[in-house]
């Protein structure tokens, strides 16, 4: 956590370097892209002359990027099935099989080897076991209220490493249970730390105040949805402590951690080569928000992912690090360039709805659905909340990006449907999503 950042990035270049190596011997999808490059010769600083990988790609060539011939697609998507029905379980002794559907409801199947599902599990905990020794707290008893999938990074890493001596108890609380029975299983447990989604945590915060969530945790991390300023200071005015953020990928790893109570997270240098670009793979500068991430996870060579791209909107801050941990610092993740509303010529950025339903203090949770000339909103609130200025607000600022007569409709409901498999709000959901 707090080594300097040209020791970690040695230390992310020979792992760069071996993971090269294996990908050109073993993988033969990999070895054709990689046949011009010297894997001793590269380093983190400039991976421009591989192409670009993409979750299709993955997908397409499974059998043929992974670098263990044992491991196909087939016998992997049987391997999920055994463990959906008889219980978690390697695939050959030492592999980890996870799916994601990610934010673009794309499915996607990854194999971790042993040592890189280790370090995933080091990249999450690392940080509280920090934390943990500088605030003296001997004791510990995790909370995790997240995916119940028996598949899912997070589920998959709550039962793995449930009985760590160092971690203390875990115990894990699926999200699709009824908010009654997560609160009265959370007042048993008496959890020291909690984590869970932005939006789950807000709802249990709501409890908080209400009296009916008694737990006093030291220790906060949401992680799987955008964390607005709003969000932050509504959660931790609920707990009484601040809160952590998280920026993972099941096809990565934790990517980035803030600091308890300070803006911004850092990049665990370590695992990865990280790479902010513009649509048209470009690198941008510091402080530029970028368009999408290219990452090259260095720790996993079962399934090697070399500049692999993910959508998500990331800026590098460009400003003195406030924090002891050394990681470059990057923004909180505030959207997906695949969550942008097109209509025609018009492109609305998700933070256009996300700035004015965030400011209100009423909204709990929200989901904004694109329709041909406008949004369908839902939103549950904790107070009564006036539908229609929100309404009015938004069709005026969809106006001012040019959308002839735009539609916006708000609707209050009681709740909102999450997908059984990960638990996560899709916040926005475009019309060409398959959500």
């Amino acid at each position: 956590m707090t080594w300097p950042l040209e020791a970690l990035h040695r230390l992310r270049d020979e792992r760069l370097r071996s993971l090269l190596r294996t990908a050109k011997e073993r993988s033969s999808w990999h070895a054709r892209r990689l046949t011009h490059v010297d894997p001793d010769a590269v380093t983190g600083d400039d991976l421009s002359m591989i192409p670009v990988m993409t979750k299709a790609d993955v997908m397409a060539n499974w059998d043929d990027v992974v670098t263990d011939r044992r491991l196909t697609l087939e016998r992997a998507e049987a391997h999920l099935l055994q463990v959906a029905s008889e219980g978690p379980a390697y695939l050959l002794g030492d592999h980890q099989v996870l799916t994601t559907g990610g934010s673009s409801g794309t499915r996607g199947v990854f194999v971790w080897d042993f040592e890189g599902f280790l370090m995933y599990a080091l990249g999450r905990d690392r940080g509280t076991l920090w934390l943990q020794q500088h605030a003296g707290r001997t004791e510990s008893r995790r909370a995790i209220v997240a995916a119940s999938h028996a598949t899912h990074a997070t589920s998959v890493l709550a039962r793995t490493f449930a009985g760590s001596p160092q971690l203390g108890a875990t115990r894990s609380f699926p999200v699709t249970l009824p908010l009654e029975q997560i609160v009265d299983g959370l007042n048993a447990f008496e959890p020291t730390d909690l984590m869970s989604y932005t939006s789950m945590l807000r709802r249990l915060g709501e409890e908080r105040r209400r009296g009916k969530l008694r737990i006093s945790p030291a220790s906060l991390m949401c992680a799987g949805e955008p964390l607005t300023p709003d969000a932050r200071a509504d959660i931790e005015e609920a707990f009484g402590c601040p809160l952590s953020n998280l920026y993972a990928a099941t096809e990565v790893g934790i990517i980035a951690r803030s600091y308890p109570g300070s803006i911004g997270l850092h990049l665990n240098e370590d695992i990865a080569v990280y790479e902010p670009v513009d649509a048209g793979n470009n690198p941008v500068s510091p402080g530029t928000r970028a368009r999408k991430l290219l990452v090259t996870n260095v720790v996993n060579h079962a399934l090697p992912l070399i500049r692999y791209e993910l959508a998500d909107e990331v800026t590098v801050l460009d400003e003195p690090n406030p924090d002891p941990w050394t990681g470059r610092r990057i923004a909180d993740i505030q959207g997906r360039s695949d969550d942008v509303f097109v209509y025609g010529r018009v492109e609305v950025h998700p933070y256009v709805f996300r700035s004015v339903i965030g400011r209100r203090r009423e909204v709990l949770e929200y989901q904004v659905r694109q329709t041909t000339t406008g949004a369908d909103i839902t939103v549950r609130t904790a107070s009564p909340i006036d539908t229609s200025a929100l309404t009015r607000e938004l069709h005026d600022d969809l106006a001012a990006l040019g959308l002839a007569r735009p539609a916006v409709r708000v609707s209050v409901v009681d709740s909102i449907p999450r997908p059984s498999e990960a638990g996560k709000l899709r916040t926005f959901v475009p019309l060409t999503s398959p959500s």
